[in-house]
């Protein structure tokens, strides 16, 4: 067996995830600001992510399962910091409009869509990350991320019904034929 030259996993490679953290100043200064300023954060989402699938394009090699956890640094540290920075947008800016007047009800929905979108996608997807980890300090920081969103169960679903069921009739998420 010939040992093949491992990938490189750096911060450059994680840097497009990264870009997740632009949403922090964006969502403070929708709550501060108010009027368009409350749009920036589901226009930041929709704009750059849609962007980065456009310019990276379909990525058809798979990951070495064989990849030691410390050349994954960069992507473990961001899932790790990730949940005090959605508790902190999400109950800050709960806090914040509950203390403040100046933004009118739309403003409101435009704003909280936009930390919907934040907690839904970013939220999730990192939480997805995390539950599958051996570390119970990753795996309750999941939940954590999960119950936010009252998404739970999602836990539960998918390690012991999808993974034990995937590509059976029995897993209500594997595409059916045809």
């Amino acid at each position: 067996m010939t040992d093949r030259p491992r990938q490189k996993i750096g911060f450059a490679q994680a840097m497009p995830f990264w870009l997740t953290l632009g949403i922090v100043p964006l969502a403070l200064i929708g709550a501060t600001y108010g009027g368009w300023f409350t749009a920036v954060v589901p226009v930041y989402s929709i704009l750059v992510y849609s962007s980065l699938d456009a310019l990276t394009g379909l990525n058809e090699r798979n990951a070495d399962p064989e990849t030691p956890d410390e050349m994954l640094f960069w992507y473990q540290f961001l899932t790790l910091i990730w949940p005090p920075v959605q508790m902190f947008i999400l109950f800050g800016t709960i806090w914040y409009a509950a203390h403040t007047s100046h933004l009118s009800g739309l403003e409101l929905g435009v704003l909280f869509f936009g930390i919907g979108i934040v907690t839904g996608t970013i939220g999730i997807n990192y939480s997805h990350e995390l539950m599958h980890q051996k570390n119970k300090l990753e795996r309750w920081l999941a939940d954590i991320l999960l119950a936010s969103v009252l998404y739970s169960h999602f836990r539960s679903e998918h390690l012991r019904v999808h993974h034990t069921y995937v590509g059976t009739c029995r897993d209500p998420v594997t595409a059916r034929y045809n």
